[in-house]
This record gives structure tokens, sequence and C-alpha cells, in this order.
């Protein structure tokens, strides 16, 4: 697997060649994935065979501070708010981590909570230019809510190199998934075999927060409630089997393990939440959980 990401990651970089063995290489690879696509999702979907963790692309919680706190967020902004911040040290050990091992992301992306809101944000950004130096056919994109003058003043200012994505929300009512009903809650999920995760790992990647690296963002916030202390600490220790713990571990409580593939659900306006989220949400409000920093 690992290897045929990487000739993947190749053939993409090459993607622009005006070389006919490159165009070459890009019709087949193409070809090859409208293929396979749709028959891997379905088994994927039916728990059949395992997605596969996309570890080309990287979402990086800067901070779990949020000013609109979304019904059903899979950040737990508004279940478990918390002013917590990535430091200047954390993103610049990812700048260096990513360099030294010569980890090109094909994709990283900058959320939150809310990014705007981090309280250094433009010494962190000019961290992160140094990555699109080093690696000019990243895309770094800027998600954020777009809700409200603060946050809109400063996406004004931010630089050019920078991709914004901005979902320019209006309310706390958006098209969020059950991101709170534990599959293990349900008799139907009994038996299931967690470690075969979800899209989401698959289609957004890698997540990291001051806690560490995790198979996906959503993954990161059920740690931060739980607990559970499963932040893999380096970037050289990301692979298939540091990912597989964390997916036999995380995936049990996350609501969109029930989701067969991507697709945006209806606007909720009452949260729907299974009993084991009740219950962590309800301690972590009397005593947050200490967890190792990366």
């Amino acid at each position: 697997m690992e290897m045929l990401d990487q000739i993947k990651t190749i053939i993409e970089e090459n993607r622009e060649s005006k070389s006919i063995y490159w165009r070459a290489g890009v019709l087949l690879k193409d070809c090859a994935w409208i293929i396979s696509n749709r028959p891997l999702r379905y088994l994927k979907g039916k728990k059949k065979i395992a997605w596969c963790t996309n570890k080309r692309r990287v979402e990086i919680e800067i901070t779990t501070s949020c000013n609109l706190k979304c019904i059903n967020c899979n950040r737990s902004c508004r279940q478990a708010p918390s002013e917590e911040h990535m430091s200047l040290k954390q993103i610049k050990k990812f700048i260096d981590e990513s360099i030294c091992l010569n980890w090109k992301w094909e994709s990283i992306k900058i959320l939150g909570g809310e990014p705007t809101l981090h309280p250094q944000l433009p010494a962190i950004l000019k961290i992160f230019k140094r990555y699109k130096k080093f690696y000019p056919e990243s895309n770094i994109r800027f998600l954020t809510n777009g809700f409200g003058d603060k946050v809109n003043n400063i996406l004004k200012i931010l630089p050019p190199w920078l991709i914004i994505e901005n979902s320019k929300k209006k309310s706390s009512m958006q098209k969020f998934s059950s991101y709170n009903l534990a599959p293990i809650d349900m008799k139907r999920y009994k038996n299931a075999d967690f470690t075969k995760a979800c899209w989401n790992t698959e289609h957004c990647g890698l997540g990291l927060t001051r806690y560490g690296y995790y198979l996906c963002g959503p993954g990161a916030s059920i740690d931060r409630v739980f607990g559970l202390d499963t932040g893999i600490k380096n970037l050289s220790s990301v692979n298939d089997s540091t990912l597989m713990q964390q997916r036999g571990r995380l995936c049990r409580y996350c609501g969109m393990y029930k989701e067969k593939d991507y697709k945006m659900g209806r606007r909720i306006k009452k949260e729907k939440m299974s009993l084991t989220w009740i219950k962590a949400y309800k301690k972590y409000k009397k005593e947050k959980p200490k967890l190792s920093l990366y």
C-alpha cells in the first residue's frame, strides 16, 4: 500500500509534464481510478474492506476556539468548548519534520475551530510559507466559517499564496452528520471491525492537533474529549500500524463510521447524542483530560 501511494504521488507530481510518457502514466492512473473506484467504494461502505488513510493530506487544527459552535460539530467546539491553541513551536515542529523527511503534502488545511481566532496567526503563516518554498506544488488551504466582522477583517489581510476556503456560514445549523451517535451504543455495530474506519480518513487525510497526529480530524476530537491519549507525537511514527491502533480505539465512538460514503446531510436543529457521548461530555465539563503534547 505504501508503494502504491508513492507511485500515485509521483504520477500526480508530473501531471503537468509535457513528456508523452508521463501523460500516458497520468491517463492510465485516471482510468484505473475510474474503473476501480465505484466497486471499491461500495465494498468500503459495506465495511468489507478498509478505507485507506491518505498520508499525503493533513488537516491542522490550530485552535479549538470558535465564534459559531455549530450543532453536531465534529470537532466538539460546541459540545466541549475550549480555548486551546497549537503553539508556534508545534507548528515549527510540523514544518521541520515535513522538510526533514521530504514529506510532500499534496494538501495542507489550516482550520479550527475558527483559525482566524488564533492569537498568533500572522507568525503561524510565516512558518507555513517556509514549507511552501520547499514544496511549491503543495496546496496550503485556510478553512474559515466567514462569520462575523472580526473574522472577515482578518481574512482581508491574509497572504495571496494561501488558498482561502470560506464557507460563509450564517448560523450554527449546518449539514453536519450525527457525530455524537457512537456505534458502540448500537446493537448493529456490536461486533463491528472499527479498524476499517470511514471515508473521512481517505478523503480528508490525517489530523494534527496540539496532541499529535491522528487518523483524521474528528478522531482527534474524540481523543480530546475521552482522554485516551492516542496522539502520534512524531511524523516519522505515522504509518499503517500506528494508524490502525488509533482506528481500533477511536472509530468506535465516531458517528461518521456509520456513513457509507461522503454526502451532505440535512440541517439538524436538535443535536442527537448517545449515552457514551453524554457521559464523556459530562465528565469533560467537570475536568478536562490531560493529554501529552505533540
